[in-house]
């Protein structure tokens, strides 16, 4: 891995040139990324990892990967126009890469801290010779205004804002499925109903962009224990513990959106029957 920038930083996976962009970065707690766990055992690992509950940075780390015939971005932060976030075009802007220039955007799942920058703030796809992408169930899940009306009106109206120009130009995908060569979608339902994490591999080497999986890397060694944002607690639980095992078993490089410190990026390790998140240097 070379050139590591505030909020940008540059590595390669097989062939693929990757960039991952941190568009901004929020403090979060124990009490909300960490619902069920045990106070007495929450207590104690937030103090083993040197952190405080009250005080648990995440970041919003987008991935843009180039192939040899594609320019695929993962994810678009939180967008501009809000009280935070906004850092991903002008970063694009710096590193010479036009919104034009990307053919493809995936977006995981339909929190705004992930479809927030792939629109406009006067309406229009950001990304105007893009297809865009996302899982079919998170994808009708945040277009009916049926399921809209179990959101905030703050959500929905987001994603009214935020989805609704991207009709035309979004095709929903099934798990397994490529999107581009190299690049293909894997359900990792739980936190939202239909999210979306993304395998990448070339040249032998790969890589999961597990987007909200897990949403710190005490998830890691705790699956267990939900956050307040994961839609279906148990099913989160089943989809770490299929992806968790996989990356171990494919000695994959993950990219965790949210994990501390950007950018975001590590291995998953056996640790005896379970498993620990392993920064990469």
């Amino acid at each position: 891995m070379e050139n590591q920038l505030k909020n940008r930083f540059h590595f390669k996976v097989g062939t693929f040139d990757c960039l991952v962009i941190n568009d901004g970065s929020i403090v979060g707690t124990a009490e909300m990324l960490f619902v069920n766990a045990p106070a007495s055992e929450l207590g104690q690992t937030i103090r083993a990892h040197g952190l405080k509950p009250d005080h648990l940075p995440s970041t919003w780390s987008c991935l843009l990967v180039k192939t040899a015939d594609h320019l695929a971005l993962i994810d678009t932060g939180l967008g501009s126009g809000q009280s935070a976030g906004g850092n991903l075009m002008p970063i694009l802007a710096d590193e010479g890469v036009a919104p034009t220039d990307i053919d493809t955007v995936i977006l995981t799942h339909g929190h705004p801290d992930h479809i927030g920058g792939g629109v406009t703030e006067s309406g229009e796809p950001a990304f105007p010779q893009a297809t865009y992408f996302m899982g079919k169930d998170e994808w009708l899940y945040w277009t009916s205004e049926e399921t809209l009306a179990q959101e905030s009106e703050w959500m929905a109206d987001f994603a009214r804002r935020k989805l609704g120009p991207l009709t035309a130009v979004l095709q929903t995908v099934a798990d397994g499925q490529e999107i581009v060569p190299g690049i293909r979608a894997v359900s990792a339902p739980g936190h939202t109903v239909g999210q979306t994490a993304v395998h990448m591999a070339s040249d032998g080497e790969q890589l999961l962009f597990m987007a909200d999986v897990a949403l710190h890397p005490i998830h890691v060694e705790h699956p267990g224990w939900v956050s307040q944002m994961d839609a279906n607690p148990a099913q989160t639980v089943q989809t770490r513990h299929k992806l968790f095992q996989w990356a171990v078993d494919h000695d994959a490089l993950v990219l965790a959106y949210h994990f501390p410190p950007f950018p975001s990026l590590g291995r998953i390790i056996a640790n005896g029957d379970g498993w620990e998140w392993q920064v990469i240097d």
